[in-house]
């Protein structure tokens, strides 16, 4: 077996987010400061909407987190692996 990584996806309703890791937590954690840059930037140019703009560690009590696992050289017509 090779070696593997994680790719943790967030769809928001605009905006797919990922973050990739060698597991779960890491690809979540990369995930979660995608958003905290982008949350950031939006608040630059819109400081009124940080009411409606959760921060990171509140971004699961809105949506969703799904966790892909891939195998390095490994090639896969979603979701089966085929070489």
């Amino acid at each position: 077996m090779g070696e593997r990584f994680v790719v943790a996806e967030m769809n928001t309703h605009h905006f797919m987010f990922r973050g990739a890791g060698a597991t779960a937590e890491a690809a979540r954690r990369a995930l979660l400061k995608a958003w905290a840059a982008h949350r950031s930037a939006l608040l630059a140019l819109y400081p009124e909407r940080e009411g409606s703009l959760p921060e990171a560690e509140r971004m699961e009590e809105h949506f969703r987190i799904h966790y892909l696992e891939f195998e390095v050289d490994a090639g896969y017509r979603w979701p089966d692996r085929l070489v």
